[in-house]
């Protein structure tokens, strides 16, 4: 199995900083700030989406070289920002923007390039390449002998686990989700990936208690509680899956995924309205999703049921 996009969308390193200064008079809000990577240097052609959770008004900015972006005239209210880069970990923050000028700060994680600087190492540098290229066989030869020559080297592990993960090689994925939570406990996506490859071999005492640790790190994360109910609807605990998917969809109310998985969770647990409403709702965020027709004509027959 492997983890919907949402989940390489849901880990994130987040700092924010934020001064508002009041205009007087002022009717509409401005947004500025800065990306940055964790070393502090600039991260370009981040894309910022700001969706107004009241009006559902939507604006699309980007950062520039310097990482900075701006936008002037905005409503005033709460919004949901989400800032997406390809190669880095998905931000995603709410807050309220007032009249005058909110400035924020976003720190973006690179997806695999944990605690150390991936240049310094020429063979990470060429398996990422070939990871971002698809090619999990050649991130397997390159690095299986970089990290038994570098044993703290944990992006190379952390790589090497994942291409492993993405093959369906559990054993080899637990091996090296192991030793990248033994040598850095706080990266989400290890304890995730471990615990679906334990689901994978029966452990499932063992993948509770790998969830339970990237919870304890991300306790407010949708995404983590999304995909902890996904695995929990594949081993038929349907109670525990919908009580899962459902704390997916009140942090993060616009997660049609989590809606949709909610309302098959649902229809096993009987619960036609239920399954009916989160339906409704996740054709609501994707009206042109590639199974909407699909969708819709289940919907249609939970109606008539």
């Amino acid at each position: 199995m492997k983890f919907s996009s949402a989940l390489r969308c849901g880990v994130a390193l987040l700092v924010v900083m934020i001064s508002v200064s009041d205009a007087v008079g002022a009717q509409t809000a401005r947004f500025t700030g800065r990306v940055v990577d964790p070393q502090g240097y600039p991260v370009a052609d981040v894309t910022i989406t700001l969706r107004h959770m009241e009006n559902g008004q939507v604006v699309e900015i980007s950062s520039d070289k310097d990482g900075k972006f701006f936008r002037r005239a905005l409503s005033i209210g709460p919004y949901d920002i989400i800032f997406e880069k390809e190669g880095f970990v998905t931000v995603r923050d709410r807050r309220r923007l007032g009249s005058g000028v909110t400035n924020h700060e976003a720190v973006l994680q690179p997806m695999f390039a944990t605690n150390a600087d991936p240049s310094s190492s020429p063979e990470y540098v060429e398996a990422y390449e070939a990871f971002s290229a698809g090619d999990r066989e050649t991130v397997i030869a390159i690095l299986n002998p970089l990290v038994e020559r570098e044993p703290q080297f944990v992006p190379g592990f952390l790589l090497l686990s994942r291409a492993h993960f993405e093959l369906g090689h559990w054993d080899e994925a637990i091996v090296g989700y192991r030793r990248v939570v033994e040598l850095n406990s706080e990266i989400v996506l290890a304890h995730l990936d471990l615990g679906v490859a334990l689901v994978e071999k029966g452990e499932l005492e063992q993948a509770e208690a790998s969830f339970a640790k990237a919870l304890k790190l991300e306790p407010d994360d949708a995404t983590v509680y999304y995909n902890i109910g996904v695995i929990y609807v594949r081993v038929d605990r349907i109670d525990e899956a919908v009580s899962y998917l459902a704390r997916a969809t009140e942090i993060d109310p616009a997660n049609a995924v989590a809606h949709k998985a909610l309302a098959f969770a649902l229809v096993r647990a009987s619960d036609t309205a239920g399954a009916i409403h989160h339906l409704e709702r996740y054709l609501a965020l994707e009206p042109d999703a590639p199974d909407a027709a699909e969708m819709t004509s289940l919907l249609e027959g939970l109606r008539g049921s």
